[in-house]
């Protein structure tokens, strides 16, 4: 796993959803000393501006509906601002995917630590994500990997490993996966992978 840096937050820009208070503009001031910049919305996040970093949201009024993504899904790290324990409304907080939260009333302190914390948990999840992306498509092209190992053991009289180990080096010289490769490989291209010799026998049998 990559290894995590604590972020600079100097100008990060956050949105706070949240009726603002006198808890929340301590939470503001909070942020400011770090060189965050936030706004408040509420009842409804309309929508995310590209800029903006981080959410901290009312876990405590939060309702479905008050993001404009599917739950579950934030496309930035979501840290809860909650007071209650109640076990459904822990449920639907966990349910949207946080990364960190704070205790209100918000304090001078923790602001900082739940920021670093969210930054780490959704920077994890992203790379699981992308990890378990990356392997759906090996898995799915699979099949591809088959079909051109065998083209090659036709075309270059190999066995199975010597094919293989043609097309894993083919593959690293373009800085592509094995399965990518043999998904864009035509008939063409695998005979350039072959010896002269082997070619040269293998046009003149096709």
């Amino acid at each position: 796993m990559t290894a995590f840096r604590t972020p600079n937050f100097r100008g990060w820009q956050v949105v706070v959803l949240h009726r603002e208070d006198a808890g929340m503009r301590r939470l503001a001031r909070q942020l400011e000393r770090f060189g965050v910049t936030c706004r408040f919305a509420w009842p409804k996040l309309e929508s995310l501006d590209p800029a903006v970093k981080a959410v901290f949201f009312d876990g405590d009024s939060g309702y479905d509906g008050l993001f404009p993504w599917q739950a579950g899904q934030p496309p930035v790290p979501l840290i809860a601002l909650m007071r209650s324990e109640a076990p459904g409304r822990l449920e639907w907080v966990l349910a949207q995917g946080i990364c960190s939260h704070l205790v209100k009333p918000v304090q001078s302190t923790g602001v900082y630590s739940a920021l670093v914390l969210a930054s780490h948990s959704f920077a994890q999840a992203q790379e699981q994500e992308a990890r378990i992306a990356a392997l759906k498509t090996r898995l799915r092209l699979r099949p591809e990997v088959i079909r051109t190992v065998l083209a090659v053991m036709r075309l270059g009289v190999f066995d199975e490993d010597k094919a293989y180990a043609c097309i894993r080096a083919a593959a690293m010289e373009r800085r592509m996966t094995v399965e990518a490769f043999c998904a864009t490989a035509d008939d063409v291209s695998l005979r350039a992978l072959l010896p002269r010799r082997r070619q040269s026998s293998g046009l003149g049998r096709a």
